[in-house]
């Protein structure tokens, strides 16, 4: 079985369903980091360029089946308008016959024939941009008659949303059932960079993670740390190490539940996983006058760990000097906060240095994005992932049920 390539494909002159990953921060009804929409303006603008139609899904947070004003789709597809340099209405009946090319925001329930209707009358050169798909019970539940009225819009399924590839749902894998299917520019991109750490690893490999769910990083953890040669460890990932070694950690927030996993892990990797040496620690209001840098053995019962200090900054950092190929996913410590980015951004700016001829260098995840757009390093990384659960996965070689179901 083998993966249709929209690079590869001429794909011109069709009503085309694109499934990219559009879920953006949104507050206040704007987007607030537009970085998904960016990375999916290629696929976008090539479908557009060969005279195709466009019908854009997507989901935007956790609105499990209901229909919430506060997860609209609304302002990513007026930020998508803007990009695209396209007038922007929004209708939840008849799409607007214009001869002037608009980003259609339509709003009608795809469940009715009337609206599904609608959407097919698109005309040319116009773009119709569908409401939330979470705000359908149906997406999540995998419903096969709501992927046959979803797949009915259309004569092409193009799967760009490597973010939710992970996850099974109507517009990621049921579509794909019923049209000839295709991988997106972004999706492809995705996959050769990540294919690139696994396959064709250069050595030293030194993984870098924090963050507080050990849960989950633990598989691209234990698949990874069987090719790593050093695996920095700080954040909750570290803290919870700690405690799993009887150690103080305080009040510090630890994912409670993998206290046995996180001691396994040092079992397994005891000769590769390097820890934070000091800590910087507060009391819980952060006052300043109680910030102290101290060794992990040494924090107080009611102070929280909320950075890793200038000696682990110094040891992470002659690590990864040395490395020819660097995975990073999760920041070390409070890095929304100063002065607890502290580490985070330190170590942000020596990786981005490595990238893009030095080493190799991969990175995802949603604080990880955050904190490399801080310390302003996008331009220096090799491949900043649009997923950080999925990516996680296909680091730890499990076969995406997104990609699974372009395979033809």
């Amino acid at each position: 079985m083998t993966i249709k390539y929209l690079r590869t494909s001429s794909i011109k002159n069709k009503t085309v369903l694109l499934r990219p990953d559009l879920n953006c921060p949104v507050e206040d009804g704007k987007v607030m980091d537009d970085f998904r929409i960016e990375e999916s303006l290629a696929t976008i603008e090539l479908l557009l360029q060969n005279k195709n139609k466009l019908i854009i899904c997507g989901h935007l947070g956790r609105p499990k089946g209901q229909w919430k004003q506060e997860f609209s789709f609304k302002p990513v597809a007026k930020k998508l308008a803007e990009k695209l340099h396209l007038d922007f209405v929004a209708t939840d009946h008849k799409i607007p016959d214009s001869k002037y090319p608009h980003l259609v925001f339509y709003t009608g329930d795809l469940r009715e024939s009337l609206h599904r209707t609608q959407v097919q009358s698109i005309p040319e050169k116009h773009v119709v941009f569908l409401e939330n798909m979470r705000f359908y019970k149906e997406e999540e539940d995998s419903d096969d008659a709501f992927a046959k009225k979803l797949a009915g819009l259309a004569e092409v399924y193009v799967n760009d949303a490597f973010g939710v590839d992970h996850h099974a749902a109507v517009s990621v894998t049921g579509v794909a059932k019923y049209l000839p299917s295709y991988c997106g520019l972004l999706l492809e991109k995705e996959i050769k960079c990540l294919d690139e750490v696994l396959k064709t690893t250069k050595h030293p490999f030194v993984v870098m993670t924090g963050g507080i769910k050990l849960s989950e990083k633990i598989g691209a953890l234990e698949n990874l740390g069987k090719k790593a040669d050093k695996i920095l460890v700080g954040g909750g990932v570290a803290n919870l190490i700690f405690k799993s070694k009887g150690m103080e950690v305080g009040l510090s927030k630890i994912e409670e539940g993998e206290m046995r996993t996180a001691f396994q892990i040092t079992k397994n990797f005891k000769d590769k996983l390097v820890l934070p040496v000091d800590v910087v620690v507060a009391n819980p209001k952060m006052e300043k006058d109680s910030i102290r840098v101290c060794s992990p053995h040494e924090v107080g019962k009611k102070e929280i760990i909320l950075d890793a200090g200038p000696k682990t900054i110094l040891l992470f950092a002659k690590e990864l000097k040395l490395a020819k190929s660097i995975v990073w996913s999760g920041p070390l410590g409070l890095f929304e906060k100063k002065p607890f980015d502290t580490a985070t951004t330190a170590l942000c700016r020596l990786i981005g240095g490595r990238g893009k001829g030095f080493a190799y260098v991969v990175a995802g995840g949603g604080d990880t994005v955050d904190a490399i757009r801080k310390a302003h390093q996008f331009k220096h990384i090799d491949h900043v992932s649009t997923g950080g659960g999925a990516m996680l996965e296909y680091l730890a070689g499990k076969k995406l049920p997104g990609i699974e179901a372009l395979k033809k």
